[in-house]
């Protein structure tokens, strides 16, 4: 029973290829966690996490979210949108190495550092998010699924060589950038011919400056406490954090993508035909994630604090206690998944940026507040990790309303759960 629902989940052909080349490129990026944990120091670790939490961050400037144009237009618009968005984030990474380069110049090591590690963990992220997105318009599914499988095993390997063998942020960093850059040249495909591949619809219209905000917003929410910690507490206090916070978004990270094809992939004929019946797929959904969030978040509570020294160090001890107290916003935003993912295909794209401003403000106040009182990574995670588990109850809200509203619009009922 519980192998034929995970191979329903998985779905067939491409589409299960695909999940799985995620999933194992996730896994093995996990499993490469307690050795890195080892082999570098909690300082070092530190400066590569919050450099990873920038590169995050400034990645939607950096693509100017081409991602989510290229699959929509046709060859040649593909191809250019391609283009544009590789050459705009080579110009953004160039510019942060020069800024590593000044810095390194006045003896800011630690800052110069920092800036080379983010410039080449942004070069990563960009790569993958524009030629992923190449892929998806070319719907070359089996180059993606192995791309995913490759860049993820690689860069596992790869950045436990390195920190075995160098040590440090920066080569952990550059093992990352040579991982990404090995999977997509073996998995690059020719560039098509305008004849070869016709366009399968309109690219929506969008306003790029709020694009780009928007996204920069919603990876800011996630990443601010890492980052904030790194500042306030030093690079070792903010690697604890970094490190419970990923351990923590292992569901979230595994099975998100997957999860929001599935949402988009159930409502989607629904929007687009003018048909009732979004709040009833978005309740079902919320329901039975909310079950499987129980369960992650009581796991999480219960083993982090267990496991974490055995599994990751005795350095990490207080990574586990921290990885307790992000377990029901990580699970809870696991729950929220499905509500923010539609809340732009239903027009509420606006909606969805105040939201995501909105906590993102209230998580940087709490945060500096509990901070500055306190001074303790422990009591100032728990009040932040608070104010981000009452941000999603809006967000939450308002995906029902809009849910509602496409129904009662269409004829359907108007409950919204």
């Amino acid at each position: 029973m519980v192998l034929r629902r995970f191979r329903r989940f998985l779905g067939t052909g491409p589409a299960r290829n695909l999940i799985l080349g995620q999933l194992i490129g996730q896994l093995a990026m996990l499993a490469s966690l307690p050795f890195l944990t080892r082999l570098l120091a909690p300082e070092e670790m530190g400066v590569y996490q919050f450099a990873l939490s920038l590169a995050i961050v400034l990645q939607p400037l950096a693509t100017l979210r081409r991602e989510l144009v290229i699959p929509f237009g046709d060859s040649r618009e593909a191809r250019q949108e391609r283009r544009t968005g590789l050459v705009a984030s080579a110009l953004l990474v160039c510019l942060i190495l020069l800024f590593g380069s000044v810095t390194w110049a006045i003896g800011a090591d630690t800052i110069s550092i920092g800036a080379v590690s983010t410039a080449m963990l942004l070069a990563s992220l960009s790569l993958t998010y524009i030629e992923n997105a190449y892929l998806i318009r070319l719907n070359a599914q089996r180059r993606l699924a192995a791309r995913n499988l490759v860049g993820g095993v690689g860069c596992a390997l790869l950045q436990v060589v390195a920190a075995f063998y160098f040590g440090g942020a920066l080569a952990v960093a550059f093992a990352y950038l040579i991982g990404r850059v090995i999977a997509t040249a073996v998995t690059i495909t020719r560039a098509p011919t305008i004849d070869e591949v016709a366009a399968t619809g309109k690219a929506p219209r969008r306003h790029r400056f709020s694009a780009i905000l928007s996204g920069m917003i919603a990876a800011a929410s996630s990443q601010v406490i890492v980052m904030g910690s790194t500042l306030a507490l030093g690079a070792a206090g903010g690697a604890q954090v970094a490190v419970a916070q990923r351990v923590a978004a292992t569901p979230v990270s595994l099975i998100s993508q997957g999860l929001m094809q599935v949402t988009l992939g159930a409502v989607a004929p629904l929007i687009r035909e003018g048909n009732p019946g979004v709040t009833k797929k978005l309740r079902e959904q919320t329901l039975r994630l909310t079950a499987f969030s129980i369960l992650v978040v009581a796991s999480l509570a219960v083993g982090g604090p267990l496991l974490a020294g055995p599994v990751l160090g005795p350095e990490w001890v207080d990574a586990g206690v921290l990885i307790a107290v992000f377990a029901l916003p990580l699970g809870l935003m696991l729950v929220a998944l499905p509500g923010t993912t539609l809340l732009v295909p239903l027009g509420k794209e606006r909606l969805l940026m105040m939201l995501q401003s909105a906590r993102l403000v209230a998580i940087v106040v709490t945060f500096l507040i509990a901070g500055s009182l306190t001074n303790s990574i422990l009591v100032t995670s728990i009040f932040a990790s608070i104010t981000w588990v009452l941000a999603y109850i809006p967000l939450m809200i308002a995906a029902f309303a809009a849910s509602a509203e496409h129904d009662r619009d269409q004829g359907g009922p108007q409950r919204a759960g």
